[in-house]
């Protein structure tokens, strides 16, 4: 435990090749892998923290409270300027099956999650934020299903929201994302469907490492924007997902199974536009390694967008970035102001309001 003194950036596992040129290789799990296990799946729970004081502690004890045995909860605190750290510190001199690492220097959620896949000890990681809440059967539901299918990448859970200033949960609605099946998850992947996931989904660490991680500097820029903290489990998941060509898919289990919590202030709130375009970058890899072609760096990315292109992505971030905001008029019960929001939806994007009826509910 300790100041992380590690190298300015996490060491990155580089993907080799399989089925073309960007196609990652991985050893096939086999179903004697499966049938001979005798013992729980070893888990290392990752808890990426920073200046979570006023939750870390109650998410700790709700991860610690699982009904299916954890190896290790591994936090990473990003430079915590808060009791965040010394709070974790003083929590893992009491519990010695939780270990933390604190970065010199604020970092972002891309190098902690690499740091802490790195650092694991385990052979599955469930990455979960410091601010989120764990229903106790979380990771044996999450378990079970994963250790019993060896097709399986990752198993995940729909999930409640609860307000971002509640200490006690109570939802708000349901996230519902991810397929529920193998046949949704394996048509997903043949129409280049992008791979939506909570966070919070049980994988295989070998596969995350396969494929090469959470990528780091994607575009070093003088304003200190670091684009790669931006969906950057999205790309992880879409990346795993190319081994879809070989039966390989995440599932969702379709029943809430943690409390999630989204601030106001989140990275992804506060800069909408930039979460956008990743996400487009994201589709356009996928779609360019599924082909066979090499990925554009994002820079080369950014200069292809056509003047037109680029109007239909100001239409559509807007469209987000007003659904972001009836959002969060629906938790602080403003409700007219919902309706203004949402109005504003129909009108830029009627195409998302559909999107999100889909994955989205809100408690009656």
């Amino acid at each position: 435990m300790g100041t992380d003194d590690r190298p300015e950036a996490p060491r990155l596992c580089c993907a080799r090749i399989v089925h073309g040129p960007n196609i990652p290789r991985y050893r096939e799990p086999l179903l004697t892998d499966f049938l001979n296990r005798k013992q729980a799946l070893e888990v290392t729970i990752v808890v990426c923290c920073y200046n979570a004081e006023r939750t870390i502690t109650r998410t700790l004890e709700s991860l610690r409270q699982q009904t299916y045995p954890v190896q290790e909860i591994l936090v990473i605190d990003d430079a915590s300027s808060d009791r965040s750290y010394e709070l974790v510190r003083d929590y893992a001199a009491t519990f010695r099956s939780v270990r933390v690492l604190r970065n010199s220097r604020n970092r972002g959620p891309a190098f902690c999650r690499q740091l802490g896949l790195e650092e694991a000890q385990s052979e599955c990681i469930l990455f979960f934020d410091a601010d989120d809440i764990a229903k106790p059967r979380l990771l044996e539901r999450q378990a079970r299903i994963l250790e019993s299918d060896p097709s399986l990448l990752g198993v995940g859970c729909y999930a409640h929201y609860f307000e971002s200033e509640a200490d006690v949960p109570k939802s708000l609605g349901l996230l519902k994302v991810g397929p529920t099946n193998r046949a949704a998850a394996l048509k997903q992947f043949q129409q280049n469907k992008l791979v939506f996931m909570t966070v919070v989904t049980l994988i295989w660490r070998r596969d995350a490492l396969a494929v090469g991680g959470y990528r780091q500097d994607l575009l070093p820029n003088s304003k200190g924007l670091r684009y790669e903290d931006y969906a950057e489990d999205l790309d992880l998941w879409c990346r795993m997902a190319d081994l879809g060509a070989s039966g390989r898919h995440f599932i969702a289990i379709p029943e809430p199974l943690f409390f999630y919590r989204k601030p106001t202030g989140s990275l992804s709130t506060r800069n909408v536009a930039v979460m956008q375009l990743k996400m487009r970058w994201i589709k356009d890899c996928m779609i360019r390694r599924r082909k066979g072609l090499g990925e554009r760096r994002l820079a080369e990315f950014l200069a292809s967008r056509t003047l037109f292109q680029r109007l239909a992505d100001r239409r559509s971030d807007l469209a987000a970035a007003f659904y972001k905001r009836a959002g969060f008029a629906y938790a602080s019960r403003r409700y007219l102001r919902m309706g203004v929001f949402l109005g504003l939806v129909a009108v830029t994007s009627p195409k998302l309001i559909l999107q999100k009826l889909k994955t989205q509910s809100v408690q009656s």
